[in-house]
């Protein structure tokens, strides 16, 4: 199939679960003949400019796929993508990926612009989640950085405060900006997760790891697809759209109240979706394939 498609050339700046992106590169390659040019071929290689510059005037980029681990050294990609001001379409876009680094400006955004969808509270200082802890409320700590390379999952919670005096203890030799404080709404056995594709979605069963009893079986740990209401589809992407990405995750637990967002991912792994892979590569295809026609639309009224 390769062979009858004209060659295609995306740039890819990924350090983040790259046996996934390593198939994905490798379905585009072989079904639409779309070659994926690493600008960092693993995460422990630094981000170069001049790597960059070069690769762009080697290539008739097409694409840019950006998916990073949270790291300091962020901030010279988003600036040098920035400065290059670069007529390429991005997925997903520079600020929804720097905005997924912090959950901190993950829920600012999402109580600014996302009135509609359910969250837990969310205090973004020390002070606001001491009066909560005053008022009754039950308060989670977590690092503030999402996506951390080495890092376990759990080690990224550092505690669930009931009391001022556990709440000193757990933050205690953590700089403020570097926690997150959120109200914790109790101990979930299930947590929901939601994986979105462009306009396709589903909703999958997944687990709390965070409970200690956690042993599952192994048929317990298959993820079974659950139904998703029309209504949380239609906020789910009016989420994607508010944030600027078109693949990306969403975590959720179902109260009695309605399902309540608990964790944002841009770009998830998708190792637990086995059509995913395919379906993001058609993706891509599609929007590089959009961009061609509005570029060959603009030439012909041109001429």
């Amino acid at each position: 199939m390769a062979n009858n498609i004209k060659k295609t050339f995306v740039l890819a700046i990924v350090n983040r679960d790259l046996e996934v992106f390593s198939k994905i590169k490798k379905f585009l390659l072989t079904n639409y003949n779309i070659y994926v040019i690493d600008l960092i071929k693993n995460e422990q290689k630094p981000f170069d400019v001049k790597a960059l510059t070069k690769k762009l005037k080697k290539y008739p980029i097409s694409f840019i796929i950006l998916k990073l681990t949270t790291h300091k050294d962020n901030i010279m990609i988003y600036k040098a993508l920035e400065e290059l001001n670069l007529k390429i379409p991005i997925l997903n876009n520079i600020n929804s990926v720097k905005t997924c680094e912090s959950r901190k400006k993950t829920f600012q955004l999402l109580e600014k612009s996302c009135k509609k969808l359910k969250f837990p509270q969310t205090y973004f200082s020390t002070r606001d989640a001491v009066k909560a802890l005053s008022n009754g409320k039950q308060i989670i700590i977590k690092l503030d950085s999402h996506n951390l390379a080495n890092l376990p999952k759990n080690d990224r919670i550092i505690g669930i405060a009931k009391n001022r005096k556990e709440f000193d203890h757990y933050i205690r030799g953590y700089k403020e900006e570097d926690l997150f404080f959120q109200e914790y709404l109790g101990r979930y056995d299930v947590i929901n997760k939601v994986y979105v594709i462009g306009r396709w979605i589903v909703s999958i069963i997944s687990h709390n790891r965070l409970n200690p009893n956690y042993n599952l079986s192994p048929l317990e740990l298959v993820h079974i697809r659950i139904p998703i209401t029309e209504d949380f589809k239609r906020r789910i992407k009016r989420l994607g759209r508010k944030f600027g990405m078109s693949i990306f995750g969403i975590d959720y637990i179902l109260t009695d109240d309605g399902p309540y967002i608990v964790d944002i991912n841009d770009f998830p792994s998708f190792k637990a979706i086995p059509e995913g892979i395919s379906l993001i590569c058609d993706h891509i295809y599609n929007l590089i394939n959009i961009r061609e026609q509005h570029y060959k639309a603009k030439i012909k009224i041109k001429g």
